[in-house]
């Protein structure tokens, strides 16, 4: 009887963990992605001027990591399953200096194997000469793997977003749209030593 219940128990036992460790999807977990960011609208100073057009580009590296996942709440539309990461945001904030200035957490959205979704995640973004702005965007996250399935690079990019409000030098208000693409780097080729 004893032998019978082990017969049962271990292979329960391995189903259990084998369910547990597919609830979080590591596929991208200490990846670095090389960002382009562009946000394009139109810039015043309120109740001064018209508004005019108004760009401003900066190179960015977005650092994701594993994070812990929360409880599950009822949907309201399908979704896909999906794994919680916490993404980290440097910028250059000086000549030659670069810094973590925005960071937070969001479900990484799991379509297949090689293709995932932020859906509606906030950058709140610095760029040179005090330009601010704070944003949302949906973004798809194409991976492709080597023979042996294992990752073997990505690229990000932004489906949509709002540049919802900001400055481009802390006089005006600037109001407009984000677009962002990049694709994975190593560790050893970031302009800085994270921390």
């Amino acid at each position: 009887m004893l032998h019978s219940l082990r017969r049962v128990a271990l292979p329960a036992f391995l189903l259990l963990l084998a369910g547990s460790a597919a609830a979080q999807d590591a596929t991208l977990d200490g990846q670095w992605f090389k960002l382009k960011l562009k946000v394009k609208g139109r810039a015043a100073v309120p109740d001064t001027e018209a508004p005019h057009k108004a760009t401003l580009t900066q190179t960015a590296y977005l650092h994701l990591t594993l994070a812990p996942t929360d409880s599950a709440e009822e949907a309201l539309f399908p979704d896909y399953s999906s794994t919680n990461y916490l993404y980290d945001l440097w910028v250059e904030t000086a000549p030659d200096e670069w810094a973590s200035t925005y960071s937070d957490t969001a479900e990484l959205e799991i379509a297949s194997p090689t293709d995932f979704f932020f859906s509606d995640i906030a950058l709140n973004l610095s760029f040179p000469g005090g330009a601010l702005v704070d944003t949302f965007l949906t973004a798809a996250i194409k991976v492709k793997l080597d023979k042996a399935g294992a990752f073997k690079s990505a690229t990000f990019t932004s489906l949509g977003g709002q540049a919802w409000q900001g400055t481009t030098d802390g006089t005006d208000a600037l109001r407009g749209g984000i677009t962002i693409t990049g694709k994975t780097v190593a560790v050893d080729k970031l302009p800085f030593t994270p921390k």
